[in-house]
């Protein structure tokens, strides 16, 4: 699988993984704020952006093996891997899979557990919907939660229109692979890297109980925590988040 991405820097890698029904550019103030110490990689995920489209189901770890193959077609050996909700799982598939390519890991407004029984059928019923009816199912869905009080207008305009340019298609078989995923839990507690967890305090979906189960299962978490920001901390408070993820890069580059 051919992935688009952007490339921007030099030095160690790191790879931003974008959430869903985003594409790669969610991460341009993060591609913006990496570029002059690190390497940054921004893939659009299959399904998304300018990446081909797979119709029916996407399971977490074909991302992470579409990723692989695009590290390993650029003769990348190791990355930081950065992953955002639905990214976040993918970033944790890769780091379980091969550890010692992973240099540090950011997971940003992400879970570690299992979807319930509850949680499946609804994200197939969802993906049905979307692929009958088109991405103002999903957007209609995502504006329950996607916002914390104060985010820009700015902002919600861009991400609004990022979501409704999604291929329906590709956005239903991402909601059905997510609906399947494994418990990142114990992948987690076999980790020995440095691990960068943010999340927003005004997250309905990421909350701070969702988050101490990820913190609880790391070795070596960082945890910060920002305030009255919803499911998006890289664009709703920007400059907090770019400084929090800099410095972590910082600190453990190896």
């Amino acid at each position: 699988m051919r992935l688009s991405y952007d490339e921007a820097g030099s030095g160690e890698c790191v790879v931003m993984i974008h959430g869903h029904p985003f594409d790669r550019t969610l991460w341009e103030p993060q591609v913006a704020a990496l570029r002059g110490c690190f390497r940054v990689l921004a893939p659009d995920l299959r399904g998304f952006g300018a990446s081909p489209v797979t119709p029916g189901r996407v399971a977490m770890r074909e991302y992470a093996a579409d990723i692989e193959e695009l590290l390993a077609g650029l003769g990348i050996a190791r990355a930081a891997v950065v992953g955002l909700s639905m990214g976040g799982l993918v970033a944790m598939e890769l780091a379980a899979a091969a550890p010692e390519r992973c240099w540090a890991l950011g997971l940003i407004a992400t879970t570690a557990e299992p979807p319930s029984p509850q949680d499946l059928r609804t994200r197939d019923e969802r993906a049905d919907a979307t692929e009958r009816d088109g991405m103002g199912v999903l957007v209609d869905y995502m504006h329950t939660g996607l916002y914390g009080p104060a985010c820009p207008p700015a902002v919600r305009a861009r991400v609004d229109a990022m979501m409704a340019a999604a291929p329906p298609a590709g956005a239903a078989a991402a909601l059905r692979g997510r609906g399947r995923r494994p418990d990142y839990r114990p992948m987690l507690a076999a980790l020995d890297i440095p691990a960068l967890v943010v999340a927003g305090t005004a997250d309905p979906w990421s909350t701070a109980a969702v988050t101490a189960e990820i913190v609880a299962s790391l070795k070596r978490p960082q945890l910060v925590a920002i305030d009255g920001a919803g499911h998006l901390p890289n664009l709703e408070a920007e400059a907090q988040f770019n400084q929090a993820l800099l410095t972590f890069l910082g600190r453990h580059r190896p």
